[in-house]
């Protein structure tokens, strides 16, 4: 309850895959665990249309199923769910202290799994029509713009997905990439660029998303020279940034846009403090290495506090 203060074990700051991991492998370790998620278990793969690369699933799974069975898994394992927004996290210390919208938790160990939030492109307007046909994710907005034509911005694995998704709505897709090649995998590009409905812009930047109450254009520079292009809608992927705003990041090593630094078993600069998941300076983002993060240092968590 708000004001009471409550210990664990192990506190889990987010309940994406890599957290609910975490979770089930720290409770069966025997040690007592909440997660605090302010929204519903699963993270962002909840608004994935679809998972097709996860063990176990041969037809694949859509997101919203995948944080279906994951908060089945934690209602099985009696593990507590508190729906909260984090607001301070004080980890430089033995006990570990959080604070959060829905009361403070205190902890022998914490876990930071709180994954990304999506860069700014930084053109003019795109702030000003957020949620008015500019959008960081095609899987949730996509059918909004059935038979229309779109814009999307980047050049990496979620620009190439995300077209590739939207081509399923949009009657024209233009993908605009400020440089000359793609610097997703090459099957993604090989599918991009087998659409018929998908027109290519290389060496392109966009100068102004224009409208009043909505998108109702994009002013582009393409190769020096100035273009118009009248699209409804515009779907941004110019990177992400570790998502942890509550972090005091001065007691915390953390590498480029604020993602944090781990060793092979999870374990931060902090004693007792964990990172797993996209929030982790990493080589690779998806699902199932978030999950194999939450379980090493689930293992780590219990190896600390059994110590």
């Amino acid at each position: 309850m708000m004001g009471e203060k409550q210990f664990y074990d192990l506190v889990v700051l987010g309940g994406g895959p890599a957290g609910v991991t975490a979770a089930l492998y720290a409770v069966r370790a025997g040690l007592s665990v909440v997660i605090l998620e302010k929204m519903m278990l699963g993270g962002e793969i909840v608004s994935t249309d679809r998972l097709d690369n996860f063990p176990a699933f041969p037809e694949g799974v859509s997101g919203a199923e995948f944080g279906m069975f994951l908060q089945q898994q934690t209602a099985n394992f009696n593990i507590p769910v508190q729906t909260a927004e984090i607001e301070k996290a004080s980890l430089n210390s033995e006990i570990k202290r959080v604070s959060t919208s829905g009361g403070e938790y205190e902890s022998k160990t914490v876990l930071i799994a709180t994954g990304t939030e999506p860069n700014l492109l930084g053109a003019e307007g795109e702030k000003e029509l957020l949620g008015r046909g500019v959008s960081y994710c095609a899987t949730c907005d996509a059918a909004f713009f059935r038979d229309r034509e779109v814009a999307v911005v980047g050049g990496g694995n979620a620009a190439l997905e995300e077209t590739v998704y939207l081509d399923r709505f949009a009657s024209k897709i233009y993908l605009i990439h400020r440089r000359d090649q793609f610097r997703g995998v090459k099957s993604l590009q090989d599918k991009v660029l087998s659409l018929p409905g998908v027109e290519v812009l290389f060496n392109t930047t966009v100068s102004k998303i224009e409208g009043e109450d909505k998108v109702s254009g994009l002013r582009i520079k393409q190769d020096g020279a100035d273009r118009f292009l009248d699209v409804d809608g515009v779907f941004i992927y110019a990177g992400r940034t570790a998502n942890a705003p509550y972090l005091e990041k001065e007691v915390i090593d953390v590498g480029n846009n604020g993602f944090i630094v781990t060793n092979e078993k999870m374990e931060t600069s902090l004693p007792g403090v964990y990172a797993a998941g996209d929030i982790r300076q990493k080589y690779l983002r998806q699902v199932i290495t978030a999950a194999a993060d939450g379980a090493i240092a689930a293992t780590a968590a219990a190896q600390f506090v059994f110590a």
